[in-house]
């Protein structure tokens, strides 16, 4: 599942959130951690001491690294970067590394247990090449439970994909699964409607497909997995959900390079206002191919 896992480390609360969370996911699928501290380097140091100021500066970053995973007891490999982006860090080393996944921290403002994607968070999102999650605030406190997962879905193959995921996850934590498709509402005048005068029928007709939708899953799952139709903004529904789960997946939008992260509105808006951790998917090869394609796997992830 998660071979390994790269987590953010600024010895600062969303940074303790973020070890709890990666290790709690690393026990669950007996991956590595890869514990990441960015700190910036002054290129203005003249010739003459440059190197020796480099030195120390690397050595403060990685004994304040070391002191943070001593603190919340983690085991983890550590890796002081000189680099003023804590993000543009986080995926070098997820790339090097060959991460299953990344773990940020959520801003440091804003309400305890609720995500706030500050700049290191939403630069983390934005491009990774693999799967980020990001703790809200206040995580460390709860003690890393994975008792209850969610998965956003719609059968669109990037929510197929998360769903796979959420599974995957939900079985190897003894978890219970619950499925949540949000039945958003259709432009008045958009193509959905365009031919359907009858806009309530419409509606009706989208919510039975989607209690078809879930319903299959879950009986293709068994009792692992309940299933939920929410009706309203997918972003706001999905949030509320998030109250009685312990981690929401959630697909990557299909837009954007192969192999890379990218936020559609929907997960924009999911990762500031989710009471739990958010884990976001890439978008895969497989999810792009049109019917009758097919896609190199050694397509460029650019």
């Amino acid at each position: 599942m998660f071979k390994t896992i790269v987590v953010g480390v600024d010895a600062r609360e969303g940074g303790r959130d973020a070890l709890i969370l990666a290790g709690a996911l690393a026990r669950l699928s007996a991956g590595e951690l890869a514990a990441v501290h960015a700190y910036p380097c002054d290129h203005y140091v003249g010739r003459a001491t440059s190197r020796g100021f480099e030195a120390a500066m690397h050595r403060a970053a990685a004994e304040t690294l070391q002191e943070e995973l001593d603190r919340v007891e983690i085991r983890a490999r550590a890796f002081a970067v000189p680099d003023g982006s804590p993000a543009r860090a986080l995926h070098l080393i997820a790339e090097r590394e060959s991460a299953d996944l990344i773990v940020v921290g959520s801003a440091h403002r804003g309400r305890i247990g609720r995500v706030l994607a500050g700049d290191v968070t939403a630069g983390t999102l934005h491009g990774a090449a693999c799967p980020v999650v990001v703790a809200p605030a206040g995580y460390a406190h709860r003690g890393g439970k994975l008792e209850t997962i969610g998965v956003g879905y719609d059968g669109a193959p990037e929510s197929s994909a998360a769903l796979e995921l959420a599974r995957e996850l939900a079985e190897a934590a003894g978890a219970r699964l619950r499925i949540v498709d949000v039945v958003g509402p259709a432009e008045p005048d958009g193509p959905a409607t365009a031919s359907r005068p009858d806009r309530a029928e419409h509606a009706r007709l989208r919510r039975d497909e989607a209690r078809e939708r879930v319903e299959r899953m879950v009986a293709e799952l068994g009792d692992m997995a309940t299933g939920d139709i929410a009706l309203g903004d997918p972003a706001t529904e999905l949030a509320r959900a998030g109250n009685e789960l312990d981690l929401l997946v959630i697909g990557s939008r299909n837009h954007g390079p192969l192999r890379r992260l990218m936020l559609g509105s929907t997960s924009s808006k999911l990762v500031h206002r989710a009471p739990c951790p958010v884990l976001v998917t890439t978008r895969s090869v497989e999810d792009d191919a049109r019917p009758g394609e097919t896609v190199s796997a050694a397509a460029p992830a650019s």
